[in-house]
């Protein structure tokens, strides 16, 4: 009688670890559709999650069944979502947010939970490194997402809260309030180029082809505002976004440009020709930008504070 008591109660905690895995993979295909809508594309979701075309498109096809009405439609090669899908995105986005704070709501100090990322390129050199090994260290129950792009993008992604921070290039213009932007980093402007150059920057940018960093991106206006203020008007050889791929370009004898001295840099100085820094107003601003207001207010503290010292130490070892 009591084996018989043992088992059924085995088998109904099985029974129930079951039902909570089928909750937590519909969760996960909620997750996929949104990634779809997102994207268009479910072959373009399915690599942002990590999975095959085919295997997020049997996620969609479990959650149709469920529901009982189509949720995504073909539209040549892209797939968008239908209206009965855009009707249940905002419920959809809601069930993934409240599971995910289950385990933040039992954390006594605040200091568990997920934080979404944003960094621009040149600061998976520099500054994330560092802050993943500290957060690592101190956050044990913090879980990060990192995602790259541009500031401009970034920002835009923070705006729309599918990112939590963004470390970027400072905003060009005034943000709203509910926005904290904390200054974290400042690169001076230099000119490069594949041999010694004397004289002003601007002179050594006309003598030479010009491998311009993008003049629309925020880290791009300042060069483009310090040739603009020189009276130097160069049509460029090319025009990039990437510093690497510009300082890659240099060593190859492709030309000269003007880009902010980044930690990277640093591996180009064998190779290349760096200029002394050019005045101070000239400095590409790298901030963290983080809410007023922030839903989990001790992690995100502690975190920003993880931030704050890995620059103050990277400052500190410039100098």
């Amino acid at each position: 009688m009591v084996g018989m008591l043992v088992d059924r109660k085995q088998k109904k905690t099985t029974f129930q670890f079951a039902r909570a895995k089928e909750k937590a993979l519909e969760t996960r295909f909620l997750e996929s559709l949104l990634n779809v809508a997102k994207h268009g594309s479910i072959a373009e979701a399915a690599r942002h999650q990590g999975l095959t075309p085919a295997a997020v498109g049997q996620r969609i096809q479990a959650l149709e069944a469920e529901i009982g009405f189509p949720l995504v439609e073909r539209v040549g090669h892209r797939s968008r979502p239908t209206e009965a899908c855009l009707r249940i995105l905002p419920h959809a986005r809601s069930v993934i947010e409240q599971v995910r704070e289950l385990g933040e709501r039992a954390d006594v100090d605040g200091l568990t939970g997920r934080l979404r990322i944003g960094a621009i390129s040149t600061l998976f050199q520099d500054i994330v490194p560092p802050v993943l090994r500290q957060a690592g260290q101190d956050l044990p129950g913090l879980r990060m997402d990192l995602t790259p792009g541009t500031s401009k993008e970034l920002y835009a992604a923070f705006g729309a809260e599918e990112i939590d921070v963004a470390m970027i290039v400072a905003p060009p213009f005034t943000v709203p309030k509910e926005t904290t932007v904390i200054p974290l980093l400042s690169e001076p402007l230099v000119l490069i180029s594949s041999c010694p150059e004397r004289g002003p920057a601007a002179k050594a940018v006309m003598r030479n082809p010009y491998l311009r960093y993008d003049n629309t991106s925020w880290g791009g206006i300042i060069p483009a505002r310090y040739l603009e203020q020189a009276g130097v008007h160069k049509e460029p050889l090319c025009n990039l976004d990437s510093l690497e791929t510009i300082a890659i370009l240099v060593r190859e004898g492709m030309g000269a440009s003007l880009v902010p001295a980044w930690k990277g840099l640093e591996r180009f100085k064998s190779s290349i020709f760096i200029s002394e820094p050019l005045p101070e107003r000239y400095n590409r601003q790298i901030c963290l930008v983080t809410r007023t207001k922030p839903r989990r207010e001790p992690l995100l503290v502690k975190f920003t504070e993880i931030v704050q010292n890995a620059a103050q130490a990277m400052t500190t070892m410039t100098r």
